[in-house]
C-alpha cells in the first residue's frame, strides 16, 4: 500500500505528462494566418484616431500594434507568452512581458484607448469584471475600450472551434459582454458581430459558405463578437 505522500506525488507526475504535450503545440496552430487577423483587425485602427497611447492586450505577433503604427498611432502591447514577446520585438514594437491585471494596476489613467482581442474568454466571469475595472481605472476620461472575442452565437465557434484552445474558459455572449462593461462604468458606442469579409471564406468554400448563411442566418460565419466603449469625460463645472 502506498502512502498519501507517494500517491500525491504520483498524481503530480501523471498530471505534468498530460500537461507536457500542450507545451508543445503553438499559440497560433488553430488560429488564422497573419493576412487573414490583418484584413480582420484592420477595421478598428480608425476607432483609435488621436487615442495615443493605446494598450494592446495580449498583442500576440504584434499585427494590431503594425496596424496601429502604420496610422500613426502610438502604442505598447502586452503579453506574457515568450513566443508573443519574441514575435513583436522582432517587428521592432514596445512590448512589455506582464500579467494584465499587474500592468494595468500601476498604470492608472495613462492610456487613451485599449484593445483586447482573444483574451477575457480566457477569465472566469469574477477575474474578468476585474479586469474591466482595472481596463476602466487604466483609460484616460473619454478613452475607449475595443473587446472582440469568439461569438458563442455562432455554431461552428461553440461546436468546436472555441474549444481548439485549451486555455479558454467561458464564452461570453454580446449581451453579457455589453452589461458587464456597463456596470464597471463603461457607454457602449458600438457592437458587432462579423466575420469580417465574405471573400475570407476563400473562393472554393464560397457557394458552400453562402448556403450555410442562408440556412442558418445569425447562427453561421459571424464568428467574432466585438463590443466599444468609452470612458466618460468629467463635465465641468461652471
Amino acid at each position: 500500500m502506498r502512502d498519501a505522500s507517494g500517491q500525491t506525488e504520483s498524481q503530480a507526475n501523471s498530471f505534468a505528462q498530460l500537461q507536457s504535450p500542450m507545451k508543445a503545440i503553438s499559440l497560433y496552430e488553430f488560429g488564422g494566418s497573419e493576412d487573414l487577423v490583418r484584413r480582420i483587425q484592420k477595421r478598428f485602427v480608425k476607432h483609435f484616431a488621436g487615442c495615443g497611447p493605446v494598450l494592446d492586450i495580449g498583442c500576440g505577433r504584434g499585427i494590431f500594434l503594425e496596424l496601429l503604427a502604420s496610422g500613426g498611432i502610438e502604442a505598447v502591447g502586452l503579453d506574457h507568452s515568450p513566443e508573443s514577446i519574441a514575435a513583436c520585438e522582432a517587428r521592432g514594437f514596445t512590448v512589455y512581458r506582464h500579467e494584465a491585471d499587474e500592468y494595468l494596476r500601476k498604470n492608472p489613467g495613462k492610456f487613451g484607448g485599449i484593445f483586447c482581442s482573444h483574451v477575457i474568454e480566457h477569465m472566469g466571469y469574477d477575474d474578468a469584471m476585474a479586469f474591466l475595472e482595472l481596463c476602466h481605472a487604466a483609460l484616460r476620461p473619454g478613452g475607449k475600450l475595443a473587446l472582440v472575442t469568439p461569438n458563442p452565437e455562432d455554431i461552428t465557434i461553440i461546436g468546436e472551434i472555441f474549444w481548439l484552445d485549451p486555455t479558454h474558459v467561458r464564452p461570453y455572449p454580446m449581451k453579457l459582454l455589453m452589461r458587464m462593461v456597463e456596470a464597471v462604468g463603461f457607454r457602449v458606442t458600438m457592437t458587432d458581430q462579423y466575420m469580417g469579409n465574405w471573400r475570407m471564406a476563400g473562393r472554393r468554400q464560397l457557394p458552400g459558405y453562402l448556403f450555410r448563411r442562408f440556412l442558418l442566418g445569425r447562427y453561421f460565419g459571424r464568428p467574432n463578437t466585438m463590443v466599444l466603449a468609452q470612458k466618460a469625460i468629467p463635465l465641468k463645472s461652471s
